[in-house]
């Protein structure tokens, strides 16, 4: 009886295995990670502002037109508030973006067409 229950068993992963393998869809996004931006928070700290960029697969060919920026000011509670904007060409269409400082475990999403503001609030002045 046991060795039944195993191989019914071992069957069944086996064809979960290869049922969970299929063809990827057609609406997968790519994923494009801009350089860190390198930002001087008012008290003169260094951070750095990473940016990962998900397109669809038909603008791919376009991630090189992508660019950001970011700025930093006094949050009025101790702490810097940074803005992002990452600008997408209007040819991409929509596109989703998530923005962090890794340093701090803060980061934020957004999705958008041509630019596209993201607000980091972290701790450090």
């Amino acid at each position: 009886m046991k060795v039944r229950n195993i191989a019914l068993g071992s069957l069944l992963a086996g064809a979960l295995a290869v049922a969970g393998s299929g063809a990827a869809s057609a609406n997968m996004t790519w994923c494009v990670s801009d350089p860190p931006i390198q930002i001087v928070t008012p008290g003169g700290h260094t951070m750095v502002v990473n940016n990962l960029v998900y397109l669809p697969p038909q603008a791919l060919h376009l991630k090189n037109l992508i660019t950001d920026d970011a700025t930093a000011v006094s949050n009025g509670h101790g702490g810097t508030l940074i803005t992002v904007h990452v600008h997408v060409p209007s040819s991409v269409g929509r596109a989703h973006v998530v923005s962090s400082a890794n340093r701090f475990q803060v980061s934020t999403q957004q999705d958008g067409e041509a630019t596209i503001t993201l607000y980091l609030d972290v701790p450090l002045t």
